[in-house]
C-alpha cells in the first residue's frame, strides 16, 4: 500500500486515526496486549550540562506558556511549558502549538472523550491531532537541545518542554495533574529530566480508570536526573509535589511514532519496520528509537 500523504486525511479524523484505520493498527497490537508496561528506565548516554544549558537558554528567550482554554488563561502559568513541535499547517505561535486547544476548558483535558472531540470544529491540526506536530520549533533546534532531538530515529511528534514552579502550591493538591494520554502504540513518550528535585513524583494509577485519593494501586516514583524514562501513559498519571522547594522541576516530554515512518519531503505517513513487530518500550531498549538511549530496566 502507498504511503499517505497528510494532505488527502479529511478534516473530521486526525493523522493517527486515519493511519490506524487504513493499516489495521488494532490487529498489529494483539500480540502485544497482554504484556505490562510497567515504569521503564533507561540509560541515557549524553552531555546533560549542555542540554540543560540549551533548556534554560530557550526558557530565557522564548518564555514559558500555560496551556490554553476557553478562557484563554494562561499568563503566569503554574505548570508552564514551550512546544518543541509544531504543525506546518497551522499559523500561529509555533512554541503554543502543543499546548491545548481554544476548544476546550481546562478541567477537559483528562482525556479524549467523544464529547471532548465533539467540541473542536475538526479534529485534523487540533489538539488531538498528535501526528500533526510533524516539525520541530526553533527552541527545539536550539543547542544541545536540537542535538538530541534530531537524533531520534523515530519521528519525533507531539512534544514539550514542561516547568512546575518550586513554590506551586496547587502542586501539593491531591488532585492536582491527573491526565490520560494515548496508547504507546499512538504516542510512545520518553520523559527526560533535565533538573528536578527530590519532592517531585510521578505517580501512576494502575487499576482505576478515575484515580482516588490514597488508592492502594497507585504508584509513586521520583524520576531521577540522569536517565531517560517511559511508562504506559494512557495510565491516569500526574507529576505533584510532596513538598514546597526552592528547585522547579523542568523535564522533555518527547512523543514519538513508533510504527510508522514520516517522509518529510513528500509529507506522506507508512508502516515501518517494526510495525507489528516489536513492542514500542522494546524500540528504546534497543537504541532504536535513539542511539543515546538504550538498555532500559522495568522498576
Amino acid at each position: 500500500m502507498p504511503p499517505i500523504q497528510t494532505s488527502i486525511i479529511p478534516d473530521h479524523e486526525t493523522v493517527f486515526a486515519h493511519l490506524s484505520n487504513r493499516f489495521d493498527l488494532e490487529a498489529a497490537m494483539q500480540p502485544f496486549l497482554g504484556r505490562t508496561s510497567a515504569l521503564q528506565r533507561y540509560d541515557l548516554s549524553f552531555d546533560l550540562p549542555a542540554l540543560e544549558t540549551a533548556c534554560r537558554q530557550v526558557i530565557a528567550r522564548y518564555s514559558l506558556r500555560g496551556f490554553r482554554n476557553t478562557a484563554d488563561d494562561v499568563a503566569n502559568p503554574a505548570y508552564g511549558s514551550l512546544s518543541l513541535t509544531c504543525n506546518p499547517d497551522v499559523a500561529g505561535d509555533p512554541h503554543s502549538a502543543t499546548l491545548g486547544s481554544a476548544h476546550l476548558r481546562n478541567g477537559q483535558y483528562f482525556y479524549a472523550s467523544d464529547a471532548t472531540r465533539a467540541q473542536m470544529p475538526k479534529l485534523k491540526g487540533d489538539y488531538y491531532d498528535g501526528y500533526g506536530f510533524r516539525r520541530l520549533t526553533p527552541a527545539a533546534n536550539h543547542g544541545a537541545l536540537g542535538g538530541l532531538l534530531r537524533g531520534f530515529t523515530l519521528p519525533v511528534i507531539r512534544s514539550r518542554l514542561s516547568v512546575i514552579p518550586g513554590d506551586n502550591p496547587a502542586a501539593l493538591q491531591d488532585g492536582y495533574g491527573w491526565h490520560r494520554d494515548e496508547s504507546i502504540f499512538h504516542n510512545l513518550r520518553i520523559n527526560i529530566p533535565v533538573w528536578t528535585a527530590p519532592e517531585y513524583l510521578l505517580e501512576i494509577e494502575t487499576v482505576l480508570l478515575q484515580p482516588e485519593p490514597g488508592s492502594a494501586t497507585a504508584q509513586r516514583h521520583h524520576l531521577r536526573h540522569g536517565f531517560a524514562w517511559s511508562w504506559d501513559t494512557n495510565q491516569p498519571h500526574r507529576v505533584f509535589a510532596s513538598g514546597l522547594t526552592m528547585q522547579s522541576r523542568c523535564h522533555l516530554v518527547v512523543g514519538l511514532a513508533p510504527w510508522f515512518d514520516y517522509d518529510a519531503a513528500n509529507d506522506a505517513w507508512s508502516p515501518n519496520q517494526w510495525f507489528g513487530r516489536m513492542h514500542p518500550h522494546d524500540l528504546i531498549a534497543e537504541g532504536l528509537a535513539h542511539p543515546l538511549i538504550r538498555a532500559g530496566r522495568r522498576l
